[in-house]
């Protein structure tokens, strides 16, 4: 039983949604996440950036001794993933590639994908997705704004409401099968989302990413088996931005209060 901490990194709250996933399925697991909220969106930014930022993360996470690294950023994964996964010696998973796997099994001829600038313009979804699924029709959307708006706390907010309607323009006419969150921000748009798009099939990374982190951690000996009750406190918090602003807007999603420690990479 290793009861070593989970680290979870993301460019802000996002992240946060996979926290709760994590929380729900290994409910003994410890977990150190990072916001990197000083540097957020990074949905604008190019790939050796990401990679730098993404590196800068890790070391600091293993310097505190996690034993697997989430990277639960949708934007580092479709762009840094592989070659951070190459440096760093310990078991680690995106959100990317399980959210893919999720899609696959559906057997979806249309799936809409929603994610940063970035995550787009890599355009890795699609084409991973088309090795699994040659036949699927992949529709993709860079939803910019979502991200800097729910750093804010406003993602339940009238500009949020709109912003997501123009971005999605005629999408209900697609008649899509699935439409995969590519953002780990995005499922606190969810119910908005339903409202537009109607009953379509939503995929959310977050669950996928704990699913995988789960079996990561089984395979390499290192999975939480004891019997204690997880309790918040074995949460801890850094962010390279201000904590209290970082702290309201957290508590607000995970349930808990959160105190986070502000850090200069």
């Amino acid at each position: 039983m290793d009861k070593r901490p989970i680290g979870i990194l993301d460019s802000g709250i996002g992240g946060l949604t996979v926290v709760n996933a994590v929380k729900r399925r290994m409910p003994n697991e410890a977990a150190i996440y990072f916001g990197d909220t000083a540097r957020v969106p990074y949905g604008g930014k190019d790939r050796e950036t990401l990679t730098g930022y993404g590196r800068e993360i890790i070391k600091f996470l293993i310097e505190k001794d996690v034993k697997a690294v989430v990277v639960a950023c949708g934007t580092l994964s479709s762009n840094a993933y592989d070659t951070l996964k190459k440096e760093f010696d310990l078991p680690m998973v995106d959100v990317l590639r399980p959210g893919i796997d999720a899609c696959a099994e559906l057997k979806p001829k249309r799936v809409g994908f929603i994610a940063t600038e970035a995550t787009v313009r890599r355009g890795l979804f699609s084409s991973l997705l088309k090795e699994k699924l040659p036949g699927a029709e992949v529709f993709e959307r860079a939803c910019p704004l979502f991200v800097p708006i729910a750093e804010e706390g406003c993602s339940k907010s009238p500009v949020a409401r709109t912003m997501a309607e123009v971005y999605l323009e005629g999408w209900i006419d697609l008649k899509l099968d699935a439409v995969v969150l590519g953002c780990t921000h995005y499922p606190l748009y969810s119910n908005m989302l339903r409202e537009i798009l109607g009953g379509v099939k939503f995929i959310d990374l977050s669950d996928w990413a704990a699913a995988a982190a789960e079996i990561a951690l089984k395979e390499n000996n290192l999975f939480n088996e004891s019997n204690i009750v997880n309790k918040n406190e074995n949460y801890t918090f850094y962010v390279s931005g201000d904590p209290e602003k970082f702290d309201a807007t957290a508590e607000s999603i995970l349930g808990f209060e959160v105190t986070a420690q502000k850090i200069n990479l």
